[in-house]
């Protein structure tokens, strides 16, 4: 028994060694010899768990884009004023209807007839499920455009599925109509009162507004250039009325794109 001991503690380690010789070779081999094909193997392996990145997440419905030109010259009526030549600013609005599906990117075109130019800053536009963004188009009727309605066509589409909306560029060469004030703050025999009060008001045209301006007691103190897409453009403006106690006047101006003027004067009281 003496003389086995010495013969097991030689032969263990070398059993050791040997096992080590036969399983590394092995681990080696199984990880160079498969690593090209590691991830095919992987999915294979997972019994096809694994998704692709084209395949929708579970829970997923997929539905057609929706799109809509936001330009309006009137309650619930379609389209936009230009002059010939001018150019004009649409609003595209798309919307996703996808749920629970992740972002989608979508590609968006707008059409107009012969003649008319277009451009878009962007033609495509990524959106979240349920959600929705704005894609611009400057279009520019021409020079010798007649008076009338001109067609317009805003698409949206992605992979298998499209959108769609239309407007008008209503060119028009003439108008004699002044634009309308409304909402005016103060009016006329008003008073204002606190530290600071907004005085501004709201504009309206049969056709598109193109600038406003405030006066106070006769001084020009604020002015805006409206966006050419909408009939109606507003004006705001912070007034300190600390150290102004006493009688105002305010004056409200509006200017079309014809050049039609429409002014209102309010006298009022700072209290």
């Amino acid at each position: 028994m003496a003389r086995k001991t010495p013969a097991l503690r030689i032969a263990l380690p070398a059993a050791i060694a040997a096992l080590v010789l036969v399983l590394v070779p092995a681990a080696l081999a199984d990880k160079g010899g498969n690593g090209g094909g590691n991830g095919s193997g992987k999915a294979s392996g997972g019994g096809g768990t694994t998704p692709s990145s084209s395949t929708t997440p579970s829970g997923c419905t997929q539905s057609a884009p929706r799109a809509s030109i936001d330009n309006t010259w009137a309650w619930a009526s379609p389209g936009s004023w230009g002059m010939p030549g001018q150019q004009l600013t649409y609003a595209i609005d798309v919307f996703n209807n996808d749920v629970g599906c992740g972002s989608s990117s979508f590609t968006v075109t707008l059409s107009a007839p012969s003649g008319f130019s277009v451009s878009m800053p962007s033609s495509t536009i990524t959106l979240n499920s349920a959600s929705s963004g704005y894609a611009w188009a400057h279009v520019t009727s021409p020079a010798t455009a007649a008076d009338g309605d001109y067609p317009l066509t805003a698409a949206v589409a992605r992979a298998g599925s499209a959108g769609a909306a239309t407007s008008l560029y209503k060119v028009y060469s003439s108008d004699t109509v002044a634009p309308k004030l409304y909402w005016t703050n103060p009016s006329d025999g008003g008073a204002l009162s606190g530290r600071t009060a907004y005085v501004g008001f709201a504009s309206s045209d049969d056709h598109a507004v193109k600038q406003l301006g405030l006066y106070l007691d006769g001084v020009s103190v604020a002015s805006k250039l409206c966006d050419n897409v909408s009939s109606e453009c507003q004006l705001s403006y912070k007034w300190s009325i600390r150290r102004v106690h006493g009688q105002h006047t305010a004056t409200y101006k509006s200017t079309d794109w014809m050049g039609n003027v429409a002014t209102q004067t309010a006298t009022f009281t700072v209290n």
